[in-house]
């Protein structure tokens, strides 16, 4: 195996030797090529600088004016944007000379090939970015122009920074205050009706209890007192009533009226058992009677005081007057029991309604509390967050919530970027190498010659090849004869050969 690598490796060495050109010429057409390509290649400089941003520690109660992430990414979009390049280009005469060949769609995409922007974050303890480092960087040939735009990009940053800071902390705020002023009207919308209730079922309050019980228990017996003394005044009206009404029967024609009434009808009645009802004197006792109740018809009944009018009661006997009188003068006092008694049923009435509905008026106002308060701790918390959003607006527009720090300022490259040229130098000759190598092993392959036996399996392909060695006859013959003079040979000798 080493002996078969040592007799290519020399026969490719003998190839370079015995055709030199097969070498030389593709090594020098790979160093031609790629000295060319070494001067033409333009020399970019890249300058680079290094920002940490601190992000607001600002509690996380409170709603986030501000997102870390979507801020930075939102900065990039903006510092990058068609736009501002095409500005940036037109500031630092960025590609001046291919500039008005080039669209403004080319002319940007190929500013921000050469812009790097790198944004890493670092988490805090609750998981939040506490901070971030962006690397930007811009590659050019002239180095001064390079830096100038790094420091451009860089002024752009923070002060794109600036303004979506403020303006998301002015938005923040906003919105917190009218969330404020919302639950500051509701709340008052909700106590006009607390209030409104309350007004309406004052009587029911559940502090008014124990006093409403204790007036409904006077009341009670108060009630009750009324209610004996309008039965003794009725009971006392209906004695002087009754005795008025007898006092006044004897005395009226009606009663006599009655009584005459009664006296024929008893006397009829005793004739008719001797008399015939045809009989004159059974006729005439029948006319009479009809006559007798004809007058007792419209004679106007006594049976009752009201019935007296002040003339009759003036034709009573004296002491039937004094009756009269003694029942007039009871009369208003009668009424005015009845109506003190009407007056505290209904009060009793009212206080056991508003009694009954003391439960119902506790539980509603229980209710309106548990809200009351509900509503002053969610409007407390709003306005904890208010004064937040406020103090990180000051913050913002103080330019304290978030500095921005310039850990590495850009400066002018010294060297080009990329691979030096020496490098380069160097990949050029390896590449010259592989080139006379590919040269020696093409001269190889167009050469058929038989390099040794080691060649013959390929070149025969299975032929069966005859050794000739290479002889002189005539040197033979001299020999054979020197021989045969020499010694006795016999017939069988190789003098012939």
């Amino acid at each position: 195996m080493i002996n078969e690598l040592a007799r290519n490796i020399l026969y490719y060495v003998e190839i370079a030797f015995a055709k030199p050109l097969y070498a030389i010429l593709p090594a020098l057409i790979a160093i031609l090529v790629g000295v060319y390509f070494i001067l033409m290649t333009p020399r970019t400089y890249q300058s680079e600088a290094l920002l940490i941003m601190e992000f607001q520690q600002i509690p996380t109660t409170l709603v986030s004016p501000t997102v870390s992430n979507d801020r930075l990414q939102f900065i990039e979009q903006r510092v990058l944007s068609r736009n501002n390049l095409l500005a940036l280009a037109e500031r630092h005469h960025l590609f001046a000379d291919v500039a008005q060949a080039w669209s403004k769609t080319q002319l940007a995409g190929t500013i921000r090939h050469q812009i790097s922007l790198d944004i890493q974050f670092t988490e805090g303890a609750d998981r939040t970015a506490r901070n971030a480092s962006v690397r930007i960087g811009f590659k050019y040939a002239d180095p001064i122009v390079a830096t100038d735009v790094v420091s451009d990009l860089v002024s752009h940053i923070i002060e794109e920074n600036k303004r979506i800071r403020v303006a998301r902390a002015a938005e923040t705020t906003k919105f917190l205050t009218h969330e404020v002023d919302s639950l500051e009207q509701r709340f008052r919308e909700r106590e006009a009706v607390w209030a409104r209730y309350l007004t309406e079922n004052n009587d029911s309050h559940p502090s008014r209890i124990p006093a409403l019980l204790i007036e409904m228990q006077a009341k009670e017996q108060e009630f009750a007192t009324l209610d004996r003394a309008v039965v003794t005044i009725n009971e006392e009206i209906g004695l002087l009533e009754a005795q008025l009404r007898m006092g006044a029967g004897e005395t009226s024609e009606a009663t006599r009226l009655h009584s005459q009434l009664t006296e024929l009808e008893t006397d009829m009645a005793a004739k008719s058992v001797i008399y015939s009802q045809s009989h004159p004197q059974i006729r005439a006792m029948k006319q009479r009677i009809e006559e007798v109740k004809a007058q007792v018809g419209k004679t106007i009944p006594t049976a009752s005081p009201q019935a007296l009018t002040a003339e009759e009661i003036k034709s009573l006997p004296p002491a039937l007057i004094l009756v009269a009188e003694r029942i007039a003068g009871i009369k208003p006092r009668q009424e005015q029991t009845l109506a003190q008694r009407a007056d505290l049923a209904e009060r009793i009435s009212r206080l056991r309604s508003t009694i009954s509905r003391a439960p119902e008026v506790e539980s509603q106002i229980a209710a309106f509390e548990a809200e009351k308060v509900s509503l002053q701790r969610t409007l407390d918390d709003m306005q904890a967050k208010l004064n937040t959003a406020r103090l990180g607006e000051r913050l913002e527009e103080g330019e304290a919530a978030q500095q921005i720090d310039i850990v590495e300022a850009p400066e002018i490259p010294n060297g080009a970027a990329g691979p030096r040229r020496l490098h380069l130098a160097m990949a050029v000759l390896a590449a010259a190498s592989a080139a006379s190598a590919a040269g020696i092993y093409a001269a190889h392959l167009f050469d058929r010659t038989i390099r040794g036996t080691f060649d013959l399996a390929n070149a025969l392909a299975g032929e069966t090849l005859v050794v000739i060695p290479r002889w002189n006859p005539r040197k033979y013959i001299a020999k054979a004869f020197r021989d045969a003079g020499n010694a006795s040979v016999s017939p069988s000798g190789g003098g012939r050969y």
